[in-house]
């Protein structure tokens, strides 16, 4: 069975770890990885290598999330410590070799551990996979050790493993490619983890009363919107972005493709206007399963319902979707949640939506399965419970 996901890094990554872990060899996972990330960290990095060394570097941050969660490494644990941890130091990138950085947050991670009441057992764990891994890498990839990343930007709040994957990318003859292969091959993902392209794809919103949202963060963070979003392109500097050529490969052989719950417009449509998706998209006979949010977000889906939202990822997928998962029960919350829902960034003071009666026709008159279920995890306000969506995942995989 040939499973493709679409969407970012976070929520999509969490999918694959339960994927992974539910169906194991059952299943062979593709997943499509969004590329127009432009905040935090990530951006600063991005912008440090187009002004000081002249080159676009595709943002790192979803695609880390998605190869660690398929990774079957048995240092697995000692990545996530590392790779995860923020620098807080002010040196310059340029005057550290990945070995030097690898050092850097092994004596960080020893020295925090330490100081808790489980230091004995921890430091043990760390001591023992760190050198492992090292004698592992120094044996698999030893010149790695010595490559260093010419930025004269500083440590400062960036995360190792983007620090790692920059570096590989710049070293390995500014191949993107090469860096997702030593990736792969480092966190043993047995899996394909593709980026949806390697070009620059930065997106904008032209609202309803024509104005003109640029940019990721602003489309999903920042903008205080005074009319819903029309339409969604990318910006000029980013008009010739093309798939990536794993994509065309994933779609055409994929027997289901799965769109994961997100923010409509930033986290899923982006991938669908890069060029050629559209196009392999509409030519699999792989079934699509489209996931929706147990919420609506102020901002960029206030105001939708939800056959709105299968209207709009028709719309620029080119073609129909063959299931539609929704969730169908309310929490009664206390006052305290209630507050604490809507001031949640992904809700932002919007509220819960469900399909009604007129829509259940309608879908059952475009031909499309409505597989209505108890999906939300029972603690969380908002969020799906990771046993009761592999449940209906299962049942449409093997017994449909």
């Amino acid at each position: 069975m040939k499973i493709t996901t679409i969407w970012w890094g976070n929520w999509q990554s969490n999918l694959l770890d339960w994927l992974n872990k539910k169906f194991g060899d059952k299943i062979e996972i593709s997943s499509i990885v969004s590329m127009s990330d432009d905040w935090r960290t990530t951006w600063e990095l991005m912008k440090a290598f187009n002004n000081e060394l002249g080159l676009h570097l595709p943002p790192p941050w979803d695609l880390r999330r998605c190869l660690f969660s398929l990774s079957e490494s048995k240092y697995k644990s000692y990545f996530k410590l590392v790779f995860e941890y923020t620098f807080l130091n002010e040196e310059k990138i340029s005057n550290f070799t990945i070995f030097d950085l690898f050092l850097q947050v092994h004596k960080e991670i020893l020295f925090f551990w330490k100081e808790t009441e489980f230091k004995d057992d921890l430091v043990n764990f760390v001591e023992n996979q760190s050198w492992e891994l090292f004698d592992y890498l120094s044996k698999k990839a030893k010149d790695i050790f010595e490559f260093k990343l010419p930025l004269k930007s500083t440590l400062k709040w960036h995360k190792f493993w983007n620090i790692l994957m920059a570096s590989l990318y710049y070293n390995f003859d500014k191949d993107y490619d090469k860096m997702l292969d030593f990736m792969h091959h480092l966190l043993k993902v047995n899996a394909s983890v593709i980026p949806v392209t390697t070009k620059k794809a930065f997106i904008r919103a032209v609202l309803w009363n024509w104005e003109i949202v640029e940019t990721q963060d602003k489309i999903s963070n920042e903008a205080n919107y005074s009319s819903g979003i029309a339409d969604l392109e990318l910006m000029d500097s980013s008009v010739d972005a093309v798939h990536h050529k794993k994509v065309s490969k994933a779609v055409e052989k994929a027997d289901f493709i799965i769109i994961w719950p997100g923010d409509l417009f930033t986290s899923i449509i982006s991938n669908f206007i890069i060029s050629w998706v559209q196009k392999s998209i509409k030519e699999t006979d792989a079934k699509i399963i489209y996931i929706w949010n147990n919420t609506n977000k102020w901002g960029e889906t206030m105001w939708l319902t939800q056959l709105d939202f299968v209207n709009k990822i028709e719309r620029f997928l080119w073609r129909r979707i063959d299931y539609f998962i929704a969730n169908n029960k309310k929490p009664i919350l206390s006052q305290a949640e209630l507050e604490s829902f809507k001031s949640d960034i992904s809700v932002k003071w919007w509220d819960y939506i469900f399909v009604s009666n007129w829509e259940r026709k309608e879908l059952e008159r475009r031909k499309i399965k409505l597989i209505e279920a108890d999906l939300l995890d029972d603690e969380s306000f908002y969020k799906h419970s990771k046993q009761k969506l592999l449940n209906v995942l299962e049942q449409l995989f093997f017994w449909e």
